[in-house]
């Protein structure tokens, strides 16, 4: 695995229509990793940070897949088994549920917060397929039996967060594919405040300050500036972040969290400055590259559109989520979140080859 992750970020590639910005990837890749080095190094708990580096694996997806995912089926194949995996951690995390309505769905991976964020990419994965022109077979039959299993799923985890960055997506995606896509949203938060009970109070709950929950989260930012203002350059480290958190802790509040529910605050406060600038660098330049691999494969295959359109709108829920959450410190969601990104390189890369052949036919 490892090999093929080096092999895939310093390996040659063909030259494409988004070629110049896939080496700004390969750049904020490298500016990412440095900087979390960076920050074990002069971390407080350097030996458990070490190990957090781990987390660092996951974003191989992005170069290898486009490797392994060069053709129109195996496209389709992936974002099928994507579907059907996100359909059946639904489904039994339902069943879960309705067995335990006061629990929180939690499916296969058993903390609500992390299959929230799961769930998450999947739906938007999904809901990119079912809008995208052209897209039909097996594909758009398995989006149809999946996509609404997973909303279902997704409300059941009581997360706002995850609430937040789907209604984020569900924004971007009408703003890319139809003015009207722009509804969906705002008519499932309207059916989220009509519906009496828990999915109720929580989405009323996000924007009450003065609601526990709220409070403890105003807390955390504070002393996460706090500790940014005393570590600014590399930041505390990685790891030991509750124990750091009390020395800073506002008198009022209760909680001892890991970490500081947000990924901004959390990776100023965790990586300072360094770690800051290099996660805005590859994120911003991988936005910039999928937007722009998505004007450059208009004549490309409906599946490929399809993936790319949706990498853009999961990078856009992702990044709404970790505004309120420490997403990207989560190994599961981040390794799905890399995965999606890569098909959406992988798609790319296919669309864009059509393009060209199409060009080069007229």
């Amino acid at each position: 695995v490892l090999f093929w992750i080096v092999r895939g970020i310093v390996g040659r590639r063909r030259p494409s229509p988004a070629g110049p910005s896939l080496r700004l990837l390969r750049a904020g890749t490298i500016a990412w990793a440095v900087a979390s080095i960076l920050s074990v190094l002069f971390a407080e708990e350097r030996g458990a940070s070490w190990a957090k580096l781990v987390k660092l694996l996951p974003i191989g997806l992005l170069f290898y897949l486009p490797r392994a995912l060069g053709t129109e089926a195996r496209l389709r194949h992936a974002a099928g088994a994507l579907l059907v995996g996100g359909a059946i951690t639904s489904a039994y995390g339902i069943a879960y549920y309705l067995n335990d309505p006061s629990t929180r769905l939690g499916g296969f991976i058993g903390f609500y917060m992390t299959t929230a964020g799961v769930l998450l990419l999947t739906a938007l994965a999904g809901a990119a397929l079912l809008v995208t022109r052209g897209v039909g077979g097996n594909v758009r039959r398995i989006a149809w039996g999946s996509v609404p299993v997973v909303l279902v799923a997704l409300v059941l985890t009581d997360t706002r967060g995850a609430w937040i960055g789907l209604f984020a997506g569900l924004l971007a995606l009408g703003f890319l594919v139809a003015r009207r896509l722009a509804a969906i949203p705002v008519v499932l938060l309207a059916l989220l405040l009509l519906v009496p009970g828990k999915p109720r109070e929580t989405a009323l709950s996000a924007v009450d300050l003065r609601h526990p929950r709220n409070r403890e989260r105003l807390f955390m930012w504070k002393a996460g500036l706090a500790i940014f203002r005393d570590h600014p350059w590399t930041g505390v480290g990685l790891s030991g972040m509750d124990r750091i958190y009390r020395r800073y802790q506002d008198p009022q509040s209760k909680e001892r969290p890991p970490h500081l529910h947000s990924v901004p605050i959390q990776l100023l406060a965790g990586m300072g400055i360094a770690g800051f600038v290099a996660w805005v660098f590859l994120f911003g330049s991988m936005l910039a590259w999928m937007l722009r691999a998505r004007e450059g494969g208009t004549r490309g295959p409906p599946i490929a559109r399809a993936l790319v359109l949706g990498g853009i709108v999961s990078w856009v829920a992702f990044a709404a989520n970790g505004l309120v959450e420490w997403n990207l410190g989560d190994l599961e969601v981040i390794t799905l979140f890399w995965a999606v990104m890569g098909l959406a390189a992988a798609a790319a890369g296919v669309a864009n080859g059509e393009a060209v052949r199409a060009g080069r036919a007229r």
